[in-house]
């Protein structure tokens, strides 16, 4: 009886490992899915940035370079006036800021990745996590539901220990299609905020969301509204344009 118990707990455990093995390698195959979806060998796409606060809001606007084979993304402010031509470069793992009024490029450093960027909701960090978010997690689902056409899925994320985030976890909602929905940064001594992303539509030949809003959970009113205005994938993007500005 004894032996037949034990031999019952066994099945258990086994079965319960490989349900949180099948869970996980779902999980990223449903993230990749969602990688593939919004980005390409190489991308180009022009966006709109609305900073919205409960007394004032700012709007800008910036074009950016993702070539995702390399691990490369540069962003140009196109407007405003004032920080026009401002670039943001990320080669490998290494971001930095060229200022055209000073003729300058600075590197950003690790005590600067949790800045603001460009006074928004986002953060400096935020742009070196676009390569990160399946390597340096661990993804398991959490819950499955029924959406207005499809199932909608959620995923708990947490960062490895090497993982160069203060995220203490990340929740994101993703269609079985791999549009994703919402992404919530939980953390202990910041803040957590959600990202929401929706207006699906067709752009570039894609089905997909057009618009991203970062709230801050703190009840403060703040937001910033990122809308894509256009958008282009599997383009073959110049060296040049990876380049620091100084040594052009």
């Amino acid at each position: 009886m004894a032996l037949f118990t034990k031999a019952i707990w066994l099945l258990m455990l086994f079965s319960a490992g490989a349900m949180a093995t099948g869970s996980e390698r779902e999980a990223i195959d449903l993230l990749k899915k969602t990688e593939a979806l919004m980005r390409s060998s190489g991308t180009v796409a022009e966006y709109q940035v609305d900073i919205i606060r409960p007394d004032w809001q700012r709007t800008m606007t910036f074009r950016s370079h993702d070539d995702m084979v390399n691990n490369r993304f540069r962003m140009e402010i196109l407007s405003p006036r004032k920080t026009k031509g401002t670039v943001f470069l990320k080669v490998d793992n290494v971001l930095s800021m060229y200022l055209p009024k000073l003729r300058r490029q600075i590197n950003i450093s690790p005590a600067m990745m949790q800045d603001p960027w460009m006074g928004s909701d986002f953060n400096n960090q935020d742009l070196l996590e676009t390569d990160s978010l399946i390597d340096d997690f661990s993804h398991r689902i959490v819950q499955r539901e029924m959406g207005p056409s499809q199932a909608v899925i959620t995923i708990e994320s947490t960062p490895s220990p090497t993982a160069k985030v203060r995220w203490k976890k990340l929740i994101q909602r993703i269609r079985a299609d791999g549009i994703p929905l919402e992404l919530e940064y939980q953390c202990e001594k910041r803040a957590s905020r959600r990202m929401t992303l929706d207006l699906i539509r067709e752009m570039g030949g894609r089905l997909i969301p057009t618009r991203w809003t970062m709230e801050p959970l703190d009840g403060e009113g703040k937001r910033t509204v990122i809308t894509l205005k256009s958008i282009a994938f599997n383009l073959r993007l110049n060296d040049e344009l990876f380049t620091p500005a100084e040594r052009k």
